[in-house]
């Protein structure tokens, strides 16, 4: 019975997973069709025949889960009828075209290990039979299916004489059936059978009874099959007539469903039954040995089977290890060979910066040497033009005058001061201009205050000078000077005020000491006149608040292009 449990269960996994399986074909397969229409007839001939058929189309389509569901069917047709040789041989073929990684192909592979099961339980090889049942209950993805296997995984340890395990097993999933079918049908049938051998007293056959009505229910031939034989063997040696009944009711049975295994079976136990004592030991005997010698040819055949599926296993595992190792070399090559070129690009990357930066700094260098020749040769000509010509026109007067003006000498003096002190800015203004502003105005600023005089300045703010251009601030480092230098020479004060501050557009400054004041018929000296000069030169003005005998007030307003 379990062959065909195996053959119900992978019916419904190829009609049920049409949409979902990726290897299913997407055009039908009338051969595999046709060898279930011949199943159904119980012509076992044909439907060997067309699922060959339908496994060298599905070849052909290369659907590697069509050609595994052909292999299996024909692997469970041939175990049906006694070719455990040829079952094993389709089964093992099968797993062949079977991912064990692959999800989809679950269903199939627990069919496969089911029937490896059944092929193993034939040949007496109940530990084997066990391992593959328990690989089946693993792959099976159905909650009915995993019970079938575990009723199988029962019936092992009841060859293997565990009867308590089995007995254990039988309980646990008896209650798991629906109570009205076949599968729950074979489950208290079989558990009804151990029972009756551990127990002499128990009667099995009210429980075998209630199956046998189950089965009739559903037409199940195969299932009556097997509730005739057990009927009948149970009362072998217990009512001679109703184990000649059922015999030939199962006999009946096994000539529907075309199993001349079952035939044979109730052939020989209405011979036990109608021989006498004598012949009956001959029987027995005989029974025994062609058994023995079934067994051994079939299982030397078998064996080879497996021993040849193991070595191309062995030979498919080791393939596909060298194939992994081939590219897990191949990613290390790879990675190898591009971690090299990024070293060496890297490696030309920073050696053509190198020579990059080299040849800037040799070329900032000659510039700067350039530069700094320029402004000598630069400076050395003014101060020929300015500061000589000046000193030489002074003594030419000094040499040619009775009568010097000591104050007209004086201011010519100061303006030479003056021009000789701009020549000295402009070639000290570049290093000046590193240090921020506001502090170069304070330090300027309070270069004039000391224990008799304060100065005090507000508004002095980096933000006010972010907004000026690098030549309004030397034009008002120069103004602020001249303001203080004169201051100092001539106002006498004790206190001077300078405040900065900007109204949006325009850069303020106010000035005020508390010294003499100026007088109203008072000339500018060189000092005041090139501080309103460069006052006009910035597009700027200042406003001279006269105070007698209250200091000097100064405002002066300079446009600010932001």
């Amino acid at each position: 019975m379990k062959p065909l449990l195996a053959i119900a269960g992978i019916l419904l996994f190829v009609s049920c997973n049409k949409q979902v399986n990726p290897d299913e074909p997407h055009e039908k397969n009338h051969f595999y069709e046709q060898a279930y229409e011949f199943l159904e007839k119980n012509e076992f001939d044909s439907t060997f025949v067309y699922f060959e058929k339908a496994r060298l189309l599905y070849l052909e389509k290369k659907d590697s889960l069509g050609v595994a569901s052909s292999l299996i069917n024909k692997a469970i047709t041939q175990a049906d009828f006694g070719d455990n040789y040829g079952s094993q041989e389709s089964s093992m073929r099968a797993l062949q075209y079977l991912n064990p990684s692959d999800s989809s192909n679950f269903n199939i592979l627990s069919t496969v290990y089911g029937n490896l099961s059944t092929v193993s339980d034939n040949l007496k090889q109940a530990d084997k039979s066990i391992e593959y049942i328990e690989l089946a209950i693993k792959y099976s993805l159905d909650s009915n299916n995993r019970l079938v296997f575990r009723n199988n995984l029962a019936l092992n340890y009841i060859d293997q004489k565990n009867y308590k395990k089995a007995i254990e097993i039988f309980e646990e999933i008896i209650p798991l059936f629906k109570s009205n079918s076949t599968d729950y049908a074979r489950a208290i049938t079989n558990y009804a059978r151990i029972k009756s051998t551990m127990d002499t007293n128990f009667n099995p056959i009210p429980v075998m009874q209630k199956a046998l009505k189950i089965r009739k229910k559903h037409n199940d031939l195969w299932g009556l099959n097997s509730s005739y034989s057990n009927i009948a063997n149970y009362y072998t040696d217990k009512n001679r007539d109703s184990a000649l009944h059922y015999t030939q009711r199962q006999f009946e049975i096994a000539e529907k469903i075309k199993n001349p295994k079952s035939k044979l079976a109730s052939i020989g136990r209405t011979l036990s039954l109608t021989m006498d004592q004598k012949e009956k030991v001959f029987f027995e005997d005989y029974n025994r040995i062609m058994d023995s010698l079934e067994l051994a040819k079939t299982t030397s055949k078998d064996q080879f089977a497996l021993v040849r599926y193991e070595v191309e296993k062995y030979k498919t595992n080791n393939l596909n290890l060298q194939n992994e190792i081939d590219k897990k070399q191949y990613r290390l090559n790879l990675q190898l060979a591009i971690f090299c070129m990024v070293l060496i690009i890297i490696g030309l990357t920073s050696y053509y910066i190198w020579i990059l930066y080299k040849r800037r700094k040799v070329t900032l260098e000659l510039a700067a040497e350039n530069r700094i020749k320029e402004n000598q040769l630069k400076t050395s000509r003014k101060v020929h033009d300015v500061v000589a010509n000046g000193i030489y026109r002074v003594m030419a007067e000094l040499e040619n005058k009775d009568k010097i003006d000591r104050e007209e000498l004086l201011d010519r003096l100061e303006i030479m001061y003056d021009k000789s002190r701009d020549i000295s800015y402009e070639v000290e203004d570049a290093a000046e201009q590193e240090v921020a502003f506001h502090l170069v105005v304070s330090d300027l600023l309070k270069s004039f205050s000391n224990e008799y005089r304060t100065v005090l300045i507000a508004g002095n703010d980096q933000a006010v000078w972010d907004m000026c251009s690098s030549n309004i601030k030397i034009n008002i480092e120069e103004i602020l000077q001249e303001l203080m230098v004169n201051m100092q020479k001539h106002s006498r004060a004790d206190e001077v005020i300078i405040r900065f501050d900007y109204d949006g557009s325009n850069l303020l400054i106010f000035y005020k000491d508390n010294g003499i004041g100026m007088p109203d018929d008072k000339k500018f000296g060189n000092g005041l006149s090139n501080t309103e000069n460069r006052i006009n030169n910035l597009k700027g003005k200042i406003t001279f608040e006269k105070q007698f005998e209250n200091g000097l007030g100064i405002n002066i307003e300079i446009p600010i292009n932001k």
